[in-house]
């Protein structure tokens, strides 16, 4: 396989993971602060119908896309004996992988299924803490977006000069 090849899962993934960014940060500087002017019915209504719009195939190629090309990204350089890029695109993998999807499996997921079960005509008691426990989890995300965006982006501007600078393994002297 050319070597030229390897640009394209990491475009790819670049491109997504700054859309991704974009998503979660238009959610936490713009949406997020307009629903906390809003009355609890209100809030919820808003919240379940967001919580609901997600669940569609775009959504799901993003969003999954942009955990899953970091990865291949570093396995293609790995293979390609790209060793120090490998790495790098590994670390935004790992980073990616924790501070966004695991965090949405943890944190905001769960709160999706518990905001859908409210009724908007019986608010819980505790509804502003939950609210912001979700933004607390949207924030962590659009960071750690924002981290492996300019980290890929950063990689790409970079890649000529980083598959060149040679590799230094330790051996052991006889």
């Amino acid at each position: 396989m050319n070597a030229k090849f390897l640009i394209v899962p990491q475009l790819l993934a670049t491109l997504l993971l700054g859309i991704l960014c974009g998503v979660f940060a238009a959610f936490a500087l713009d949406v997020a602060p307009a629903l906390r002017q809003v009355d609890a019915a209100t809030y919820i209504n808003m919240q379940q119908y967001l919580n609901q719009t997600p669940r569609n195939l775009g959504f799901a190629l993003l969003f999954f896309g942009a955990t899953l090309f970091p990865f291949l990204s570093a396995g293609m350089a790995a293979w390609k004996s790209q060793r120090r890029v490998a790495l790098y695109w590994l670390i935004i993998a790992l980073v990616h992988f924790i501070g966004v999807y695991w965090v949405s499996i943890v944190i905001n997921i769960p709160l999706h299924q518990e905001i859908l079960g409210w009724n908007p005509a019986a608010p819980p008691t505790d509804w502003q803490s939950t609210r912001e426990s979700w933004e607390n989890g949207n924030v962590i995300r659009t960071l750690t977006e924002g981290v492996c965006f300019m980290g890929a982006l950063t990689l790409i501007v970079l890649r000529g000069w980083l598959a060149a600078q040679p590799v230094y393994v330790m051996r052991k002297q006889h």
